[in-house]
């Protein structure tokens, strides 16, 4: 497990500098540009292929396992970059194609890695009742956790207009990373930078409320935010004490 673990690290570090660090922009707008007809497309997933391959030399010698690797990585990642070029720059075709590479070198590293690990063993060591908890907490605090808190602020709902459209569809994601970095620091018990995080949105929401003239808006805000810290961290404390 910890040669898997270990490899799998390596291979990721040396995908983000790979992917980000020695891939110029010009190469990424070529891609999208030209897109299979793109040189810098191959010679960057050749250079992922290449780079790859230098941490699999540490755990074996068989050069046709590492050749086989090496093409692996290389055309996986030439095919998903030029999905993605089809696709678009938006966020979660950006997130699908991390997943996928990443997804590749953990099959990668699971083949090299000397693992014995049966399903029933890899089942027990996912599927227990802290990580369900967790993962179930996780899950509340986002759609129904929204579901309900604006349920319970329905009456409070002002009209959408140019002055607060930015502002109510911006707090949906607002909301979701604060709700995320409530439950993470409450589970791990860090309250301290549950009380920054609460303070540092204070500040910046205290000019922006109190020089707004839509009283209505303002209560709808301040409710919600408030609804929404007191619903995660009763999920988080109760997460706590469970696992």
């Amino acid at each position: 497990m910890n040669t898997f673990l270990i490899l799998l690290l390596f291979l990721t570090i040396l995908h983000v500098v790979s992917d980000f660090y020695l891939q110029p922009k010009s190469w990424i707008q070529d891609k999208h540009d030209k897109k299979e007809r793109s040189i810098k497309l191959y010679i960057h997933s050749a250079i992922h292929g290449l780079v790859s391959s230098i941490p699999i030399l540490f755990i074996t010698t068989n050069w046709h396992t590492i050749i086989c690797i090496l093409i692996i990585i290389g055309v996986s990642h030439c095919l998903i970059d030029l999905i993605k070029t089809y696709l678009g720059k938006r966020l979660r075709y950006f997130l699908l194609d991390q997943i996928l590479h990443i997804t590749v070198l953990v099959a990668v590293a699971l083949h090299v890695s000397p693992l014995d690990l049966s399903i029933s063993t890899m089942t027990d060591i996912i599927i227990t009742k802290s990580n369900l908890a967790i993962a179930l907490a996780y899950i509340v605090i986002y759609q129904p956790t929204s579901i309900f808190i604006g349920s319970v602020l329905s009456k409070y709902t002002p009209e959408v207009n140019e002055e607060n459209e930015g502002l109510i569809s911006g707090g949906v994601v607002i909301g979701y990373l604060e709700r995320t970095l409530i439950l993470t620091f409450t589970i791990t018990g860090q309250f301290s930078v549950i009380g920054f995080i609460l303070a540092a949105k204070s500040i910046f929401r205290f000019g922006e409320l109190n020089n707004s003239k839509n009283h209505k808006l303002t209560e709808y805000v301040l409710l919600g935010s408030l609804l929404s810290v007191a619903i995660t961290s009763i999920i988080g404390l109760a997460v706590k004490n469970f696992i």
